[in-house]
């Protein structure tokens, strides 16, 4: 799977006191549509950890640019996809429209691939992004 699309109604859960989406539920969403294009992939974090004792995919970066408000009992369409592999970081972009096509938001992040290091002060290193995982995203 090359993108994943997910439809999200914003509730009331997710706004502030104007009735607007508070920002920091973008970032949830960000976060649980990466875990979920990833699984898509074959590549859940047990999976990952299985198959490539990989510890998980630490955010290293991360960025919005806000275009359109998103409030209550909106219907958004996010898409997201990995943009951009480096040799140890890879980017995600997300991208939120309104039902109607408007542009809500775009998003990226920053991530590395982890392995437990028992060395090093945070327990954990990054590694070069395997290879088969890269294949996984262009199949």
């Amino acid at each position: 799977m090359k993108e994943l699309v997910r439809e999200i109604t914003v509730s009331w859960a997710h706004c502030d006191a104007a009735g607007i989406v508070f920002y920091p539920n973008f970032y949830i969403w960000f976060d649980q549509a990466t875990e979920h294009l990833f699984s898509e992939n074959s590549l859940s974090y047990e999976e990952l950890e299985q198959e490539f004792n990989i510890s998980g995919m630490p955010l290293v970066e991360n960025g919005t640019e806000y275009m359109n408000a998103c409030k209550l009992g909106t219907r958004l369409i996010m898409t997201s996809r990995v943009d951009e592999w480096a040799r140890k970081t890879f980017i995600v972009k997300h991208r939120v429209e309104h039902s109607n096509g408007k542009i809500a938001l775009e998003g990226f992040e920053r991530r590395v691939m982890v392995i437990k290091d028992p060395t090093s002060e945070w327990g954990i290193k990054a590694i070069d992004v395997p290879e088969e995982i890269r294949c996984r995203f262009s199949r």
